[in-house]
């Protein structure tokens, strides 16, 4: 990749396991297509004013030239699994691995 990948936190302090779990899953990414140039990921942790149907929220943004960027907003409020940032972060990059493959089809 030729620019470092970007990863933040939004409500949560930022957790080491969570960014050496998405340092991994960029990496895993890097072997699908290896024209990625840019990587940028935004874990959102859930609102405290809901009890109930939110869970952690996942934003990556990949850029691979010739096409502009790639876009996954894993947004999945109903999955009660969401409610730990590892399962939404490993939903959210299959997701992207997913549309990565199929560029390459």
């Amino acid at each position: 990749m030729q620019i470092a990948p970007e990863i933040t936190f939004e409500g949560s302090e930022s957790s080491d396991a969570a960014r050496a779990q998405i340092m991994r899953e960029i990496d895993r990414l890097e072997t699908h297509n290896h024209r990625i140039t840019g990587c940028r990921v935004k874990v959102i942790a859930p609102s405290h004013k809901h009890r109930h149907g939110t869970g952690f929220q996942v934003h990556i943004w990949l850029t691979i030239p010739p096409h502009e960027n790639i876009v996954v907003d894993q947004s999945a409020s109903n999955d009660a699994r969401h409610e730990h940032a590892q399962v939404a972060i490993k939903d959210a990059f299959a997701a992207v691995r997913r549309q990565v493959d199929a560029l390459a089809a």
